[in-house]
This record gives structure tokens, C-alpha cells and sequence, in this order.
């Protein structure tokens, strides 16, 4: 666990990228610290949001709200991604997920997948997809993935 202090520092380091914790938020473990760095890393990704449950990360925010990143479904320019996390089970649920250009959805599976932390399992709840999340299972077919309990 890192304090606030030490994380707000980890991530004043990402130049081109905000990352913002909401205010709530005294300690973050490394993975969630870690999950954020990897997409902050991203080119096109500029903005991230931490809050108790989620991580959210987006190369555009709203204007009127500029530290929500828009991680909108079929958005026409914003690329992003929102993960659901919980620390007690151990799970990360790709909630979202939306790229106009193609390989960036590929790019932002990857942040999250690649450093993967052993003893967690990643969750696609709602698959709508057509076919992204099985390429994306197959390449990390050594992951643990929780099977979605509404599949046949």
C-alpha cells in the first residue's frame, strides 16, 4: 500500500497524462498503482481517474467535468477503458471499452493484462464485442479468467 503522498508523486511523474484520486482515497494498493501507470504509458491516453472501485482512462474528458474521462461505448472520438476492481475478491471487470482506431482497444487490454498480478482473475461481464474479448482470452489464455456466470 502506498499513501497518498507517495502515489500523488508516482503519478506527477507521467508526463502528458492526468491522473487524478478522488479525494476519499488515503492509500492505493501497488497493483491499482500499477494498473494506472500502465495506461498512463499509453500515447493517446491522457486522462485516468482513480476511485474506490474503478479505474477509468480516456484520451478526452467532458468539457463541463474535465476530470472524468469519457470511456463511452461507441463514442465517435474518445479512446478508453473502465475497469472495475475489487480488492477483496481479487477481480478486475473490463466494464468498458471503446477505440475509433483500430489496435488502440487491443493496446488498452494489454495495459491492464500484461503485468498481470498473480492470484487475480480477469472478468468481461457483457461481451458485445463480436469477437475482441475471445482473441484478447486466447492471448492470455495463462490467466485465471472468471467465466461469466450468465454464458451457457
Amino acid at each position: 500500500m502506498k499513501n497518498r503522498k507517495e502515489f500523488e508523486v508516482m503519478f506527477d511523474e507521467q508526463s502528458g497524462t492526468q491522473i487524478w484520486v478522488v479525494g476519499k482515497i488515503k492509500e492505493l494498493p501497488l497493483v491499482i498503482i500499477q494498473f494506472a501507470l500502465n495506461l498512463a504509458e499509453l500515447d493517446f491516453i491522457k486522462f485516468v481517474r482513480i476511485d474506490g472501485e474503478m479505474i477509468a482512462a480516456s484520451s478526452e474528458s467532458y468539457p463541463k467535468r474535465p476530470k472524468v474521462p469519457i470511456v463511452q461505448m461507441l463514442h465517435q472520438t474518445a479512446i478508453g477503458i473502465e475497469v472495475l476492481y475489487d480488492l477483496e475478491y481479487k477481480t478486475i471487470d473490463f466494464y468498458d471499452i471503446n477505440s475509433p482506431i483500430k489496435g488502440n482497444g487491443g493496446k488498452m487490454a494489454d495495459a491492464i493484462l500484461k503485468d498481470f498480478p498473480e492470484g487475480w482473475q480477469p472478468l468481461v461481464f457483457n461481451d458485445w464485442s463480436d469477437g475482441f474479448w475471445d482473441r484478447i482470452k486466447e492471448k492470455y489464455k495463462h490467466l485465471d479468467w472468471m467465466e461469466d456466470p450468465f454464458t451457457n
